[in-house]
This record gives C-alpha cells, sequence and structure tokens, in this order.
C-alpha cells in the first residue's frame, strides 16, 4: 500500500513539474536591429508615344471620260493645251476619239462617247432633236479660209467669197482636196460648192476626196500643190509643216475674212443618258461646266497669241458672253474729231423719233431710232470728209455723199426687230438702206 501511496505521490508530482513547463512563457528569440532601406527612386513619367501619322483616305480610281471630237481640236493643240487642267480637277483621264464631226456624232448616238466637241450647227442640232443629247452649248467659233499654192494656177487671190474662188478652181481644173469625210470642215466645203451651183464628182480628177483629217489634207496639198478648205486655227499651228502653201481667201485674221458663210462655230453636247444608260452623264456634265466656264473660255482665247498674234479660237459660251462689257452696237470712224462706239442702250437712251418714209422699191414704210444727222453732229465730220460708208455686220458696204445725208432731216439709224440697226435713208437709192449696220466710215 505504502509503495501505491509512493508511487502515486511520484505521478502526481511528476505531473505538477510538466504541468508548470507547458504554463511558463517561451523565451523570446533576440531582435535583430533594423537595416537602414534606401528611399525610392522618384518614377518617372513614361515617355510621351509620337503620335501615329495621320491616315489619308484612300483615294478613288480615275475616272475616265469618253470625249468624241473633231481633228481641228486635236491637230491644232488645243487639247493638249487645256485638258490636263481638268484632268487634275477631276481626277479623270479624258479618251479623245479625234474624227471627223460627222463620225463623232455617229460615235455619239450609238452611246459610245460620254461628250461630244464638235463644228456643224445642223449635225448637232440634229443630234438634239433626235435625243441623243439634251441640250447644245456654244464653245467657241473661228474661220474656215481657202489656203492653196504660192504660185496661184487658179488666180483666186484677191477673191473675198469662197464660192467665187471655187468657180475658178474648177474653171482652170487645179487640184483640189476634199477631206471627203463628213466632218465639218467637209460639210462646209458641200455647201459652198452648192452656193456655186457645182456638184464635184469622182469623174472630176482635179478633185481629190481623201476620207482623211485636216492636217493630213493640209499635208497633201502642200506636197500636191493643191488647194483646199482649211479651218484657219488648224492651218496657223501646222503652218512650219506647210512651207508651198498660203491663205489665198480669207485673210490674214478672222477681222478679214469678209465671207460671214466661213465662220466657224463649235459646240459641247453631253450624251443623254436617257438614251444611252451606259455613258458617264455627271462627269460629261462637268466637262460641259467646265469648258463653258469664264476662266476655261479665257484660256481658249489666249491660245495661240503668243505664237500667232492672234487666238487659233475665239470664246463664245453664253457664260463668257455674259462676263464681258457691253459691245458697240454702232461706231462711226475715219475723218471725224471723236470717234463713236455706242451700245444699244446708248442709242436707246438717245432722242429716238419714229419716222415714215418711202423705200425705192418697197414702198411706204415705218421706222423708229436715231437720227443720222444726231449722230454726225456728235462725231463732228472734219473739213476734208466727204463720204460716208457704212458697213454691215457680213462685210457688205454701201457709199452716200456725206453732204447729200447731211440734208436729209428724216435719215435715221432704225432699231429693227431682230435687235439690231439698219439705215433708213428716204430719198436715196435701195443699196443705201443697210441691214444690220454696224459701222459709219466717213472718208
Amino acid at each position: 500500500m505504502k509503495r501505491l501511496n509512493l508511487l502515486v505521490a511520484c505521478c502526481l508530482l511528476f505531473a505538477i513539474l510538466l504541468s508548470a513547463c507547458s504554463a511558463a512563457s517561451p523565451t523570446p528569440e533576440p531582435t535583430l536591429p533594423p537595416v537602414a532601406t534606401k528611399a525610392p527612386e522618384p518614377t518617372q513619367p513614361p515617355a510621351t508615344a509620337k503620335p501615329p501619322e495621320p491616315t489619308q483616305a484612300p483615294q478613288a480610281s480615275p475616272q475616265t471620260l469618253r470625249l468624241a471630237t473633231t481633228t481641228s481640236t486635236e491637230d491644232s493643240g488645243l487639247l493638249d493645251f487645256i485638258l490636263p487642267d481638268f484632268e487634275q480637277a477631276n481626277n479623270c483621264t479624258v479618251d479623245v476619239v479625234a474624227v471627223g464631226t460627222g463620225q463623232s456624232l455617229e460615235i455619239g448616238s450609238k452611246g459610245d462617247a460620254d461628250v461630244v466637241l464638235v463644228h456643224s450647227r445642223k449635225g448637232e442640232d440634229q443630234f438634239v432633236a433626235d435625243g441623243h443629247a439634251k441640250e447644245r452649248y456654244d464653245v467657241m467659233y473661228n474661220d474656215f479660209i481657202i489656203v492653196g499654192p504660192k504660185g496661184d494656177p487658179a488666180k483666186i487671190t484677191g477673191q473675198t467669197m469662197a464660192k467665187d474662188a471655187f468657180k475658178l478652181i474648177m474653171d482652170a481644173q487645179a487640184p483640189f482636196a476634199s477631206r471627203g469625210d463628213k466632218s465639218g470642215t467637209h460639210t462646209k466645203e458641200l455647201s459652198v460648192w452648192a452656193s456655186a451651183k457645182i456638184t464635184p464628182t469622182a469623174e472630176m480628177k482635179w478633185y481629190n476626196s481623201l476620207g482623211q483629217g485636216m492636217g493630213d489634207a493640209l499635208l497633201f496639198c502642200n506636197e500636191q500643190n493643191a488647194y483646199t478648205l482649211a479651218d484657219r486655227g488648224t492651218y496657223l499651228s501646222m503652218m512650219d509643216k506647210l512651207p508651198n502653201l498660203i491663205i489665198l481667201v480669207g485673210g490674214n485674221n478672222l477681222a478679214e475674212n469678209k465671207d460671214k458663210a466661213l465662220l466657224n462655230p463649235y459646240g459641247v453636247l453631253a450624251v443623254n443618258p436617257d438614251k444611252h444608260p451606259g455613258v458617264n452623264y455627271d462627269l460629261a456634265m462637268k466637262f460641259v461646266n467646265w469648258i463653258v466656264s469664264v476662266d476655261t473660255q479665257k484660256t481658249i482665247g489666249g491660245y495661240g497669241v503668243d505664237k500667232f498674234g492672234q487666238p487659233l479660237f475665239y470664246p463664245s459660251s453664253a457664260e463668257y458672253k455674259k462676263s464681258l462689257p457691253p459691245a458697240a452696237a454702232l461706231t462711226i470712224t475715219g475723218l471725224v474729231e471723236k470717234e463713236l462706239a455706242l451700245t444699244m442702250d446708248a442709242l436707246k437712251g438717245m432722242q429716238v423719233v419714229t419716222v415714215n418714209v418711202e423705200h425705192p422699191k418697197k414702198g411706204p414704210q415705218t421706222g423708229e431710232g436715231v437720227r443720222l444727222n444726231a449722230l454726225l453732229d456728235q462725231a463732228k465730220p472734219k473739213a476734208e470728209a466727204k463720204t460716208l460708208v457704212f458697213t454691215a455686220s457680213d462685210g457688205f458696204t454701201a457709199e452716200a455723199a456725206l453732204a447729200e445725208v447731211l440734208k436729209c432731216a428724216d435719215c435715221i439709224i432704225a432699231f429693227n426687230q431682230e435687235g439690231n440697226l439698219k439705215t433708213m435713208l428716204p430719198g436715196f437709192e435701195g443699196s443705201l438702206w443697210v441691214k444690220d449696220v454696224i459701222k459709219i466710215e466717213l472718208k
């Protein structure tokens, strides 16, 4: 029993000691002194990124405008002179087909051209009437001339009317070159033969129908000593290649050309998309609006002046004409103290009178206008002036003695129904009643 008690007591003591050891706090580990730390480097702002290059919008592919035109616009160099401006402004290329006017209109009538630039008014009007274009627009004009060999075997030098020169060429059976290509020039040539009551045929050995453009026809004439009808612009531009040819009818410039039938107007027509859906009508109308604009018209009017001393083509669009100051309707020149250039408005602003007079052949007539004596009083004829020369727009002239006109109180410059002027000279012969009078010259 005592041994058991002793054993129990030892066990209890052991348990108490074990419990005391467990309850005691653990001895803390020694702490190390704090280590000094380096202050952090200040943060640098991120480098500014280079802005991206602006991206350009992809450029649209150039469009193509199909232009059918007469050879004269190309042979003269006009197209090369003006078209780059249109192409650059409209991001396009102009595909030029230069043939005769008849062929150009035929190409347009099939829808194989977007726009047509030609010079045959009758054909152009028919093109519109047939619905191939909605409208025709005036662009420019020059004139036709007759050129031939310097020796002039047909002796046409001095002729002012083309029909008279053509008759002399036929009578002499001198070589003549016709373009024969249904062009505007060919059409005009045939009309001149018709006015001379002559019909050229293949049996006429002197008459050569070439079927060629203006440039080729001129080169043929230069080689064969032949005559031809040419537009002045192409002839002037090719003079260096034509040493054997000279102008024989038509004068040295348009102002000297007395045959008004030889005027050569050009028109532009955008092909109608209603009849030909495949055409580029929007670009065609941009071309139309561009070529009739004042800036382009001035460019056309300046072409050739530096080299030839005269334009190869004269601008004539409605827009261009509106930009010009009013033109003189009547000029009074010559042996006067004060030359006059009077617009229609200026004339109508003067004292207007109504006269009832007798025409030597047509009988009684009534006219409204300005007394001729009043106009002469303004111009103040010089003492040596003896004669009045009246000139009409077509080159017709008529002369009257100044002293006799000054006695005529009822002689007037009358306004006619077409918006032009005419002379009404009672007591004078009918040839002095000049239609469309534009100039009075005192000599």
